[in-house]
């Protein structure tokens, strides 16, 4: 959800970290998305995104509208490979369906103008307050 004082301005179903590794199938944090209190401190339209090794690990291209919150490349972004919100499936990112991460990207502050997503900029203490929490289901 997101908020402007106490009115929810826009919803939309994500998918956050695995509890689980993919290759041992052991349940561990170590994709969990982080909870608590974060900040937007950089955003761009569009970025390869890589982890793990040549032998184990994924990169895909153009994920969309990448709004980054957390160290560690813990951002909220668009995920066209799957359509699967409502379930635990990242590596620790917040996965939003690209229309959802579109609405986020431009909500969110600081505001950026499309020249100032080409070069790597970053706004440490100004950015948008997200926090998260972990539900126990």
């Amino acid at each position: 959800s997101c908020y402007e004082g106490t009115n929810e301005v826009y919803f939309c179903q994500i998918s956050s970290g695995k509890r689980y590794d993919p290759v041992t199938g052991m349940v561990t944090d170590a994709f969990a998305t982080p909870a608590g209190t974060l900040m937007t401190y950089w955003k761009i339209i569009s970025k390869n995104m890589t982890a793990g090794s040549e032998a184990s690990g994924y990169s895909t291209p153009a994920v969309p509208w990448c709004t980054f919150i957390a160290t560690g490349g813990v951002a909220i972004h668009g995920a066209f490979w799957h359509n699967a919100f409502g379930e635990r499936r990242s590596h620790g990112c917040i996965n939003v369906s690209p229309e959802d991460a579109k609405w986020i990207f431009r909500w969110t502050t600081p505001y950026i103008t499309l020249a100032q997503c080409e070069t790597r900029m970053t706004w440490p203490d100004h950015g948008t307050v997200v926090t998260t929490k972990e539900l126990k289901l």
